[in-house]
């Protein structure tokens, strides 16, 4: 079974649209989500035009910061300007940064409501109290995939510690009643964990690192891996070796990806519905 993103995806674009719609029509909001871009990384100005594509397509305002020469005071100070502005709803820091920004020092200074990747501290925090208004979008994103069709309950490994998907992702598959291992590129017996699991979430960085030893026939694969080789995506698994074997599978591309590039509008989306709660 091909656990097919677009699908998921397209069913939340539905939903925020007509979020958005109310936003407009009925409080007299202009949605506007604010994307800050240091430098010229090919992949990062991609990404950030993708976002105003398909911000367009929601009817959110997406506008781009970019710069080219500024140091972490001078950036910080940026970002307090747009927390302040009630024109802006959203902020998002572009990756990757010059090696003299350090990005988990900036992002604390975006408000917890207005951090749509859903990285900084207070929302990571929140994750432990189930509060997951404001989440990671590569987490949030495979959790949409598991409950869109409806898989529950089970054993999960995710191969992968970070704060983007392996550590929120481990909370909120708690707060499902999951079991979760986590591991990771240091992990000894990564084999034996994934083998043992019945949902593998790989997320390790390294092409085609999964293949058939790691599965079986009643493995659960949610590839979150994105590596480029020439103009092609592949994923951490081997999907042509190891689909016809396992239960269900995310494809590369068009699985976990598209679903997290709506997600971080779902975390915007609520976002403003916190500042109306709280501000207006």
């Amino acid at each position: 079974m091909i656990l097919d993103g677009n699908l998921v995806a397209n069913k939340k674009m539905e939903e925020i649209k007509n979020e958005v719609d109310d936003l407009k029509n009925k409080y007299g909001i202009m949605p506007h989500l604010k994307l800050i871009q240091i430098g010229n990384d090919a992949a990062s100005s991609i990404y950030a035009n993708a976002k105003i594509r398909r911000g367009k397509k929601l009817g959110i305002n997406v506008t781009l910061d970019k710069y080219q020469n500024i140091n972490q005071d001078e950036l910080i100070d940026l970002i307090k300007k747009y927390s302040i502005d009630k024109n802006i709803h959203g902020i998002m820091m572009e990756s990757p940064l010059p090696e003299n920004l350090n990005y988990y020092d900036i992002i604390k200074y975006i408000p917890y409501y207005k951090d749509s990747d859903g990285l900084s501290p207070v929302n990571l925090g929140n994750l432990y109290i189930r509060n997951e208004e404001i989440a990671p979008a590569t987490a949030r994103a495979v959790v949409d995939i598991l409950e869109h069709y409806g898989i529950k309950n089970g054993n999960v490994c995710i191969v992968n510690r970070s704060p983007v998907v392996g550590r929120p992702l481990s909370m909120m598959l708690l707060n499902r009643d999951f079991t979760v291992s986590i591991c990771h590129s240091k992990t000894s017996n990564l084999k034996e964990i994934v083998e043992s699991s019945d949902i593998l979430v790989a997320a390790i960085g390294k092409k085609h690192y999964f293949g058939k030893d790691f599965v079986n026939n009643n493995s659960i694969v949610i590839d979150v891996g994105i590596n480029y080789e020439g103009n092609k995506i592949y994923g951490d698994v081997n999907f042509d070796e190891v689909s016809g074997i396992v239960k269900a599978i995310t494809p590369v591309p068009g699985g976990v990806g598209v679903v997290t590039a709506t997600d971080i509008f779902q975390n915007f989306i609520n976002g403003i519905k916190i500042q109306m709660h709280n501000f207006v």
